[in-house]
């Protein structure tokens, strides 16, 4: 919880006219910490959706459909069960020919990181939760995770997203905003010049306010997004 001492009153009543605004935002921030989206808790599927979105493609019309024919094809088919499971795909033909967008790697070497040191009986999901919650975006080049081929700044956040860390991803959406404040509220301690600068703006909104980064993602997201089928981003 923020320290209410912390709490700027020019921050506040300005985050608040955008969160009148977008009305969906508490909705949908929570489902990303409480594993309320189409992929469930499954850290394998979650994975996946990030290898899938790491280029960019349309994510209702191209990308979902293809992690969810992934789960079909290898998951909910048994072959792959465990973050264990996902790393032996990296020599997996069947794979190679059907994961054909984003980065395909990422859905093994990604595994492959989070398992380089955990304990033996690791539990898959905490793996991932535990990563996500501690991973600094700062230092993503020499975090295991991040220094994998495909990974970037967007992807790095978006997989601690959805993997529900309190964070923000710095996309176009979240970009515009930021723009948006640096420009209309020169008093704010914003920065719209990098990804990394877009994340740290949007700690510092947090920092002096009562929404969660994830809140301010998600305020940014419904403020700025130009497609009326948001929720299928979901």
């Amino acid at each position: 919880m923020t320290d209410p001492t912390a709490i700027d009153e020019t921050v506040q009543r300005v985050l608040d006219n955008y969160a009148d605004d977008a009305s969906k935002y508490q909705e949908h921030a929570a489902k990303f910490q409480n594993f309320d989206r189409w992929t469930g808790p499954d850290p394998k599927i979650i994975i996946a959706d990030a290898a899938g979105s790491a280029t960019g493609l349309n994510y209702e019309n191209i990308v979902k459909p293809n992690v969810e024919s992934f789960r079909d094809q290898f998951v909910n088919s048994g072959k792959v069960q465990s973050l264990a499971d996902l790393t032996e795909l990296e020599h997996d033909s069947e794979f190679a020919e059907s994961f054909t967008i984003g980065h395909p790697n990422i859905v093994h070497d990604v595994a492959a990181a989070l398992l380089e040191k955990a304990e033996p009986d690791a539990d898959d999901l905490d793996l991932l939760q535990t990563w996500a919650a501690n991973a600094d975006p700062k230092q993503y080049q020499s975090d295991p995770v991040g220094d994998v081929h495909g990974i970037g700044p967007a992807t790095f956040q978006y997989l601690r997203m959805i993997a529900g860390a309190d964070t923000v991803k710095p996309d176009v959406q979240v970009e515009k905003f930021i723009t948006e404040l640096e420009t209309e509220h020169s008093e704010f301690d914003v920065d719209s010049s990098s990804k990394l600068e877009l994340i740290d703006s949007c700690r510092w909104l947090a920092t002096h306010s009562t929404y969660s980064m994830i809140e301010i993602d998600q305020i940014a997201w419904w403020t700025f997004s130009e497609t009326e089928s948001l929720s299928n981003m979901h």
